[in-house]
């Protein structure tokens, strides 16, 4: 439901995780619990509204949970000061990072969409796209935080608005490639969706290393037989 007068209260964690100084990392890691907070009533947010770490309350919402109210209370926060979509926390993490780390795969959704669909400040698709390629201090996006956890379904959400095909070319400052991580992790259906998506994708990891690696290091001969038919030129590195 949408707020529409400042008796709406967003029912989230938010209230208690402020309350006890704590942040994003630890509404990820907390199972989704309800504490009302009245954050309509005014018509700002305060961007010094911050946890542990630096987390604004969207970093906080991002990572509680994706049921309805946190994602009813992320869109009325990012009516109500759409930069701290963008804001970053001590470790170089925008909101959407927190939500992927934490596998909240509705949110990360949603707040894709939130700015695909803004109309009031225009050009919605390539902010949208802007904000995936946002890397943090690792050099990551949070396309290598979706793969981290292993959700292949969220990872096809954000590479639905990869339009431009630029997101799986992105290493970390490591030289870890999503594909490199996907491997590493032994993900099977998750490197063959990088792939469909972005055949030129990197397949880059650390050390000198690259995917195939990867995959013989982590014993996952299906990985292995698919990077081959898939790639002869690093097959053979």
């Amino acid at each position: 439901m949408a707020a529409t007068s400042g008796d709406y209260q967003c029912q989230t964690l938010l209230g208690e995780l402020l309350s006890k100084g704590q942040g994003a990392a630890v509404a990820a890691a907390l199972p989704p619990r309800e504490v009302a907070i009245d954050i309509v009533s005014s018509d700002s947010v305060q961007e010094d509204a911050i946890a542990t770490e630096g987390d604004s309350v969207l970093h906080v919402v991002a990572a509680a949970g994706d049921g309805k109210r946190y994602l009813e209370s992320a869109e009325v926060i990012y009516g109500k000061a759409r930069q701290l979509l963008v804001a970053t926390n001590s470790n170089g993490d925008t909101p959407l990072h927190c939500a992927a780390l934490a596998g909240n795969r509705k949110m990360v959704a949603r707040l894709i969409d939130l700015v695909a669909e803004d109309k009031s400040i225009g050009g919605g698709d390539e902010r949208a796209r802007e904000l995936l390629k946002m890397q943090n201090k690792r050099g990551e996006t949070a396309l290598h935080e979706a793969v981290r956890f292993g959700d292949t379904k969220m990872v096809k959400a954000i590479l639905k608005m990869d339009t431009d095909k630029q997101l799986a070319r992105l290493d970390a400052k490591d030289g870890t490639s999503p594909l490199y991580l996907a491997c590493s992790l032994g993900h099977r259906e998750i490197p063959r969706k990088l792939h469909e998506h972005d055949k030129m994708l990197s397949y880059s990891g650390p050390h000198g290393q690259n995917a195939l690696h990867a995959a013989v290091l982590n014993d996952k001969s299906e990985v292995l037989l698919w990077l081959h038919e898939t790639s002869y030129e690093i097959a053979y590195v």
